[in-house]
C-alpha cells in the first residue's frame, strides 16, 4: 500500500500532531515537577484526594506497563521508536473524515514519545499518579503518569471507533 500525501493532507492533520506535541510537553513538565516536588516530600508520597483514593507517589518504572521487565532500556526505547513511526504512518494514512481515530492516534503518539524520552535519556519512566480504584483485581492500581493516561484514553477511543462506529457504518451500507 502506497502513501501519497498532499499539502492539504498535512495541513488537515496538523491539529492531531499538535495534540501529540502538547501531550509530550505536559508529560515531560509534569514528570520533572513531581519528581522534584516528591523527592523533597517525606516518604515521596503526598495525599491528593481523600485519605487513600488519590495521591502523588514517586516511582520509577524500568519495564513496560505494570512494571513488567522486558528486554531492558535500549530494547524498549527501540520498540517505542518503531511504534511511534508506525503511528505516524497510520495517522498520515487515515482518512481525515475519521477524526476520532486521528485524535486517538495523536494521544497514543504523544504518550508513547513522552515515555520513550524517559527511557532513552534516563533508562526509566517517571510515574507519580497513584490511585486506589475499587479492589476488583488488585489491592492498589499501579502508579502511572500523564503519558500512560493518554495512551490508555487513545486506545479506548480506537476501540470505540473500530468496535462500534466502523461496525455501524458497515451495517448501514
Amino acid at each position: 500500500m502506497q502513501l501519497r500525501l498532499t499539502k492539504d493532507d498535512l495541513k488537515n492533520k496538523y491539529p492531531f500532531f499538535l495534540l501529540s506535541g502538547l501531550i509530550i510537553i505536559c508529560d515531560q513538565l509534569s514528570k520533572k515537577f513531581f519528581e522534584k516536588f516528591l523527592l523533597n516530600a517525606d516518604g515521596c508520597s503526598v495525599k491528593a484526594v481523600g485519605e487513600e483514593f488519590a495521591r502523588f507517589t514517586l516511582a520509577y518504572n524500568t519495564g513496560i506497563a505494570f512494571s513488567i521487565d522486558l528486554g531492558g532500556r535500549y530494547f524498549l526505547t527501540s520498540v517505542s521508536f518503531i511504534a511511534s513511526l508506525f503511528i505516524v504512518y497510520l495517522m498520515l494514512k487515515t482518512n481525515i473524515s475519521k477524526k476520532l481515530e486521528l485524535w486517538a492516534f495523536g494521544m497514543i503518539l504523544g504518550g508513547a514519545i513522552g515515555n520513550m524520552i524517559d527511557r532513552a535519556f534516563y533508562g526509566k519512566v517517571v510515574d507519580f499518579i497513584d490511585c486506589d480504584f475499587p479492589d476488583i483485581i488488585m489491592e492498589r492500581w499501579p502508579i502511572f503518569n500523564i503519558a500512560d493516561s493518554f495512551v490508555t484514553v487513545g486506545m479506548i477511543l480506537l476501540a470505540v471507533q473500530y468496535l462500534f462506529l466502523d461496525k455501524k457504518k458497515t451495517e448501514n451500507e
